[in-house]
């Protein structure tokens, strides 16, 4: 059984050793609290608080549980903290860890995008969130790329996951009013594909998408509007202001799966 001097120990050299942007991801306000009496050491920032125990000898475990959404005016300095470049922590490595690094010649790092254009004015009322297993991981991750791939940028990511958040919770499910089927809630009497096709994450990210772009391209000043606005020009819902609650969470989600 260690002492709890080394448990803590143990438990702080994991922090130490944790990146830097991980901890930014945190947010303003970010509390490291911990004392030689405890079994571990807490992590808490506004998106989320985390753990690190160091109860068994052979290794210490992070876990983390989501908590109370993030307060507005947090948004920007969180958002600011996840895309920002890290290139003080480059230099702090020093010239041996910049020659390993040019010696791997590893793949270009993928351009910050600025908050500006994940929220470009602000998000819409009161903001919910909610934590997210791997299957919702992986619908967000979907819909991020064919975003991205298809040359309809960060915003409309931001704007296709905060739908699909409202729509199905990123969960594909095979039920909704009337036919409606999938991440994004789909009708197949309405024109969206059979309901094979909707229920596929790809197809039917991409049949949103489509729609989106043709109203993006109709109404140039798309960009300058709220996010709800978008997402009811595609989905013709009967609650659009139900999709502004998300567009924090999806600009999180966003960032963290471009970069």
């Amino acid at each position: 059984m260690q002492s709890p001097a080394t448990t803590l120990k143990s438990a702080l050299t994991i922090i130490r050793n944790h990146p830097a942007a991980s901890l930014r991801a945190a947010g303003a306000g970010l509390v490291l609290a911990a004392s030689a009496g405890a079994a571990g050491v807490a992590i808490a920032g506004p998106a989320h608080a985390a753990t690190v125990s160091a109860t068994r000898p052979a290794a210490a475990v992070l876990t983390a549980q989501p908590v109370a959404p993030p307060p507005l005016r947090a948004h920007t300095e969180w958002l600011a903290a996840l895309v920002a470049p890290h290139a003080s922590a480059r230099e702090a490595a020093g010239p041996v860890r910049r020659a390993t690094a040019a010696v791997r010649a590893p793949a270009a790092r993928k351009p910050a995008t600025p908050p500006e254009q994940l929220i470009p004015h602000g998000t819409s009322g009161p903001q919910a969130w909610m934590p997210l297993s791997h299957d919702q991981l992986a619908n967000a991750s979907t819909i991020v790329h064919q975003a991205i791939v298809t040359g309809m940028g960060p915003r409309s990511a931001v704007i296709a996951v905060a739908t699909a958040m409202q729509e199905s919770r990123l969960v594909n499910i095979n039920y909704g009013t009337s036919d409606s089927l999938g991440l994004f809630q789909q009708q197949p009497d309405c024109g969206w594909g059979t309901a094979r096709q909707v229920m596929n994450p790809k197809y039917a990210t991409d049949a949103f998408l489509r729609v989106l772009r043709e109203y993006q391209a109709s109404d140039p000043g798309w960009a300058t509007q709220p996010l709800w606005a978008s997402a009811q020009a595609v989905q013709h819902s009967a609650a659009p202001f139900a999709y502004a609650q998300w567009e924090a969470q999806a600009a999180h989600l966003v960032v963290q799966l471009v970069h």
